[in-house]
Parts: C-alpha cells; sequence; structure tokens
C-alpha cells in the first residue's frame, strides 16, 4: 500500500520521465507552458508562447535553500539518533505519531546501523552542497527556475530525511531496546561497499562541480569574470557530459542498497528519472550551442546513454 510520499514521488518520477521524454523527442507537438515550465537554467525555453509562466519563475541561485534547510534537517535528525540510539534517550512520541501518519509504517524494515550510516552519508552530502552553493557555485543572473522546481527540491530534501529515520527500530513501531536490530546480515556485507561508492561519487560530484565554477572565474584571481557557458574538461566530463548528475544517481543508488525500503525506491526512482532527462536536455544544448563540443560524450552513463 503506497503512503503519502510513495504516492508524490512515484507521480513525480513518472511526469518527468514521460514530459522530458516527450520535449526531448517531439519538442515541435509539446505546449510551450509545458516546456518553459519544465526546461530551466543553460537550456531554458526561449520562445514567447508562455510568456505568463515567467510569473512563477525564481532565480536559479534559490537552490541555496535546498541545502540551508536540508544541512540543517539532516544534522539535527542525525544527532537526534545518535542520541536515541548511543546515550538511551527516548523517541518523542509525537516523533512517532508523525512519521507513523506519513509513512504509515507500524514496524522497522532497516536496521539502525544502516539508517544511521544512510543518514551520515545524506548529511555530508546536504552539508557539501550547501557550501558550494554558497560559496562555490557561480549563478548566472538572469538564470531562473520555475517555483515547481523549486518545491519539488524541497519536498525532496524533507522526504530523504524522513524516509531514512522512519522505519528505523525506536523511530517506528514499539520503544523495545532489548528486541531491536542494531544490524543484519545485508548492512554487513553492504555499508562497506556502500559507504565507499557514495564517498566516490560524493568527491567526483564536488570536482564536477569546481571545473563548472572555474569557467566563470579568471584563472590567476579566481573572480567572477562571466556568466556565460563553456565546454567543461577533465575528468568524467571527458566521457558524459553531466558527470555530476551522473554521481547523483550513483549516491542514491548506495541509499537505496543501505535502506531499501518502498518510500526510498519510490524517491531513488524520481531522482533516477529527473537526471536522465535533464542530462539528455544539457546534452543535446552543449552539442547545439557549441559546435566543438565533443561528440563522443554521452549524456550520463559513460558508453551508454
Amino acid at each position: 500500500m503506497l503512503n503519502t510520499l510513495d504516492f508524490i514521488f512515484l507521480n513525480l518520477a513518472f511526469m518527468v520521465t514521460c514530459t522530458g521524454y516527450l520535449i526531448n523527442n517531439y519538442e515541435t507537438y509539446v505546449p510551450a507552458f509545458v516546456i518553459q515550465g519544465f526546461k530551466y537554467g543553460s537550456f531554458a525555453y526561449q520562445g514567447n508562447g508562455a510568456i505568463f509562466i515567467q510569473a512563477i519563475e525564481i532565480p536559479k541561485s534559490y537552490y541555496r535553500h535546498f541545502y540551508s534547510f536540508s544541512s540543517v534537517l539532516s544534522a539535527l535528525t542525525l544527532v537526534y539518533m545518535y542520541l536515541v540510539y548511543f546515550l538511551d534517550f527516548s523517541v518523542n512520541k509525537y516523533v512517532v505519531i508523525v512519521l507513523n501518519k506519513i509513512l504509515e509504517q507500524n514496524e522497522p524494515t532497516v536496521s539502525a546501523t544502516a539508517a544511521l550510516i544512510a543518514m551520515s552519508l545524506l548529511t555530508i552530502q546536504c552539508a557539501r552542497r550547501f557550501y558550494e552553493t554558497h560559496y562555490l557555485q557561480v549563478f548566472a543572473k538572469n538564470s531562473k527556475m520555475n517555483l515547481s522546481h523549486y518545491l519539488a527540491g524541497i519536498i525532496h530534501y524533507f522526504a530523504c530525511i524522513i524516509a531514512g529515520v522512519g522505519e528505523a527500530p525506536l523511530f517506528c513501531g514499539n520503544q523495545d531496546r532489548n528486541t531491536m536490530i542494531w544490524t543484519d546480515t545485508r548492512t554487513k556485507y553492504l555499508s562497506i561497499p556502500c559507504i565507499l561508492i557514495f564517498l566516490w561519487a560524493w568527491y567526483e560530484q564536488y570536482q564536477s562541480n569546481v571545473i563548472f565554477a572555474n569557467l566563470r572565474k579568471d584563472k590567476k584571481s579566481g573572480q567572477v569574470v562571466t556568466d556565460d557557458h563553456g565546454i567543461p574538461h577533465g575528468r568524467r566530463f571527458e566521457l558524459v557530459s553531466s558527470p555530476h548528475r551522473m554521481c547523483e544517481v550513483i549516491m542514491y543508488t548506495a541509499l537505496l542498497l543501505l535502506v531499501p525500503t518502498k518510500t526510498y525506491l519510490c524517491i531513488y526512482l524520481w531522482v533516477l528519472g529527473n537526471q536522465i532527462q535533464t542530462a539528455i536536455q544539457a546534452n543535446e544544448w552543449y552539442k547545439a550551442t557549441f559546435k566543438t563540443y565533443p561528440k563522443n560524450r554521452k549524456a550520463i552513463f559513460p558508453y551508454v546513454l
């Protein structure tokens, strides 16, 4: 049975995949307001057929809000989990009630160790993205995104954090410490590989964002000198146009393996669909914009897509 978050993210996954497919393959037949509401950033819609959509567009730099919100919430949740599991704090009954209402789950489905690892990884990801969006990335002054993208981002990180803790022992079901599952066989075998894979993708995504930022900065002074886009080179850019999106998929794959719940699967499908469709659009935009763009680069998965 689907809970509220399952329903939301399955619908998001379906809409972003279908809309992206239609725009990528049959754009001339898609209404202008749909295209303008879907595309943003460097490959935003440039036509005049949906001016009214501009009324609900906001600066792309508002990405910062996603990570201001998620870094605080994930850090507080992680600290709370450590207090509960290692200092014998009791989970507030209202927290249990709220989690149960959202996830509709009465028994834990993941071990405490898996939940702690997943929340720790998610926290360092949100913290790094907070740093990048505030101190590294260079957002073009005229770059916009639709309000729906903004709301989807806030909901996404809220859901990831709730799903990461909401089906863990003591946060779900009874409060019996004597029978709670600290770890299980799956976690024992998968935890180290998942951590290593996640950290590799985490580091590579950071390096990709450094390369993006440097395209708009003076090499000697480090000062921002342009809002224009350029052709990124180096590291995984030699294989795909969107290594940052590839790394995002890899990180969420690792999180799903650690927390293989129904809700996390629904979130993962949304992430997968969104990253693939935007990567395809970015790849096509690069090829159309730069005549010297490497033709061998795939969109998101090396040698495949």
